[in-house]
Order: C-alpha cells, then sequence, then structure tokens
C-alpha cells in the first residue's frame, strides 16, 4: 500500500471516530434530558445514518403467493446499546408476501451487519428496518419486521412491526 493510500485511508478513520464520538455525545445528552445516565464504561458508537442502506432487490415474477421469511441466527444482529456502547445481541426476523420484489440475500446479509457499530435503542432499530425494507420492496402484500433481544436484566425485549396494522 502506498503511502498516500495509507494517508487517505488514516484519514477515512479519524472522520469515522469523530463522528462516532460526536455522536455518543449528542446521544449522552439527548438522555440526560431525561435523567438517565450512563453507568460504567461508554465506547462511542456511529449513528443510524451510518448503516448500510442498500439492499438489493430481484423481481418477483410468480402469480402464485408466497411468505418468505428471514431469520438471523443466534448473535448475526447486532447493534451498540447508546447507553454504554455495548452490544445488544438480537435476532431479526422479516416475513412478507413479495409483490414484484424480492430481497436479494447477500445484500440483506450486508444490511444487517453494518448495524454492528450503530448505537441505537431497541425499539428504534425495527421501525427503521421496516422503513428500509419497505422502501425496497415497493409493494409487498404484507411485511412484518420483528427485532427479539437477548435478554438483559431479567427482561426480554420483542419489537414487531406489521404494515397490516399500520
Amino acid at each position: 500500500m502506498s503511502a498516500s493510500n495509507n494517508t487517505d485511508l488514516e484519514q477515512v478513520y479519524r472522520e469515522m471516530e469523530e463522528e462516532a464520538v460526536r455522536h455518543t455525545r449528542i446521544a449522552l445528552e439527548h438522555m440526560k434530558e431525561y435523567g438517565i445516565e450512563p453507568e460504567g464504561e461508554v465506547r462511542p458508537f456511529l449513528p443510524p445514518s451510518e448503516r448500510n442502506e442498500e439492499i438489493k432487490r430481484l423481481p418477483y415474477e410468480h402469480e402464485t403467493r408466497q411468505v418468505v421469511t428471514y431469520e438471523t441466527e443466534p448473535g448475526e444482529f447486532s447493534a451498540l446499546c447508546p447507553f454504554s456502547g455495548l452490544p445488544d445481541f438480537g435476532t431479526l426476523r422479516i416475513e412478507y408476501v413479495p409483490g414484484d420484489w424480492i430481497v436479494e440475500l447477500k445484500s440483506l446479509k450486508y444490511y444487517v451487519v453494518s448495524w454492528r457499530q450503530i448505537g441505537a435503542a431497541q425499539e428504534d432499530l425495527t421501525p427503521i428496518i421496516f422503513q428500509d425494507l419497505m422502501k425496497h420492496l415497493k409493494n409487498p402484500e404484507y411485511l412484518v419486521v420483528e427485532t427479539e433481544y437477548n435478554v438483559r436484566g431479567g427482561i426480554n425485549t420483542t419489537c414487531t412491526i406489521d404494515s397490516r396494522e399500520q
């Protein structure tokens, strides 16, 4: 790698670190407004706007209706807790009946793993993922996005959005 490429890469890392610190500071200030302060060590995290928003799609050319379900294995889906910067591991489940499009799985995988450096409340991730998928699928007969997180502090969190109930 040339010195120029090294310098460019170092600049990218610096900018990412600065963005992570800036976003972490904003998130912590927002929580403080509601009387919530982190306990222990806080690690920096990126905002949801930094996720990979590209989800490729393929045409669905069949007249037969089918239910398509994608579900991550435990540990594959995670984001960072905005209070600590520690990972929140969970399972992401997507179910839909295709309209004109289906999701291309490799791009879905890249989308899912792009959340690993994002700091957001568990309840905030589900609607963002739902909107991203709806944007790319365009016209599914229905779409359900569910996130179920590993138990923390004795509390299990499951968030579900079903387009039929919107």
